[in-house]
């Protein structure tokens, strides 16, 4: 499966758990320590311009998380329209082949394999939040899981300021709750 069909299944994937999101759950708490809903929810509406910027060859830019971008609307209708042009981002040449710039120098990941775990990890911690399946779309976590777990030792996560220690997760856990304990989440 290419790139860019993993990020539209869990593009979408996000857009639906968004959509059931009410603003009676906004101030509930995430796993995310840094987050209630309505914050989770934004953070995510806001990735998606974030990864514009870099998928077209630009820098970080993290004043975007720090701007209201729901508003009075729906999350999941935001986070929609956002999607579309994320994913037409991803398809402009050379995207998919960009590289995450490291805080002391260097290059990281490939952004698009940041993204995809951006959006299925904080997928599970918004349908953990509010109740929902948090199993995830079976081909974006497979990717996910394959990427991820396993390559990103506590020690880099200290250097990088990125993701909470490691932690147990019962034997036999769906994939995407073992990856979000092996990203710092409780399960």
């Amino acid at each position: 499966m290419s790139d860019i069909e993993l990020l539209e299944k869990a593009l979408n994937h996000t857009a639906r758990l968004l959509s059931n999101v009410t603003p009676d759950q906004y101030g509930q708490p995430t796993p995310c320590d840094d987050f209630d809903v309505r914050a989770l929810a934004n953070h995510l509406v806001a990735g998606n311009p974030y990864y514009v910027t870099l998928a077209q060859g630009g820098g970080p830019d993290f004043s975007l998380f720090a701007q209201d971008r729901i508003g009075d609307e729906q999350p999941g209708d935001v986070y929609a329209r956002g999607a579309k042009e994320v994913l037409a981002a991803w398809q402009g040449e050379g995207a998919l082949e960009r590289r995450m710039p490291l805080p002391g120098g260097g290059t990281g990941p490939r952004i698009a394999e940041l993204h995809l775990l951006e959006i299925v990890l904080h997928g599970w911690d918004l349908a953990t939040a509010t109740g929902q399946d948090r199993t995830g779309d079976p081909d974006a976590v497979r990717a996910a899981v394959q990427g991820w777990y396993g390559n990103f030792p506590d020690e880099v996560r200290a250097a990088t300021g990125m993701f909470g220690p490691s932690r147990p997760a019962a034997d036999g856990s769906p994939a995407l709750d073992r990856l979000a304990a092996y990203f710092g989440r409780t399960v």
